[in-house]
């Protein structure tokens, strides 16, 4: 692993949107993983990762996404593709086929599931 962010929060201080969570881990000499994770992570992936991609110039990188289980949904992983027109695909894939590839920092550096009740409560 070469980039482990602090989950940083949206800039507007009333959103319901979440965090996000930046990893990335060198796989070869020319190649990168890199996996956002968190609500807010999913929101303008169409900016986000261009702004990563350069980041890494001289990189293949490839784009993955993490939802955590939480009361209003399901957690997820999925493969992330940007088209030429600069659209972003999402492929779904099990969390066990990425964590094959990145080893155990892979889980040990997820966000937890969030198992609260959310609105209302009992």
């Amino acid at each position: 692993m070469i980039r482990d962010e602090n989950p940083w929060q949206p800039t507007d201080p009333h959103s319901w949107q979440g965090n996000a969570h930046v990893r990335v881990w060198r796989t070869q000499p020319d190649q990168v993983i890199v996996v956002l994770s968190g609500r807010s992570a999913e929101y303008d992936l169409e900016t986000v990762i261009p702004l990563l991609r350069a980041k890494y110039p001289d990189d293949k990188a490839d784009f993955y996404f993490h939802r955590p289980t939480d009361w209003a949904s399901l957690g997820c992983y999925a493969q992330l593709t940007q088209t030429a027109d600069g659209t972003v695909t999402r492929t779904d894939i099990a969390g066990n086929t990425l964590a094959a590839r990145l080893g155990p920092t892979f889980y040990a550096t997820e966000d937890p599931d969030d198992d609260s009740t959310g609105w209302g409560g009992p």
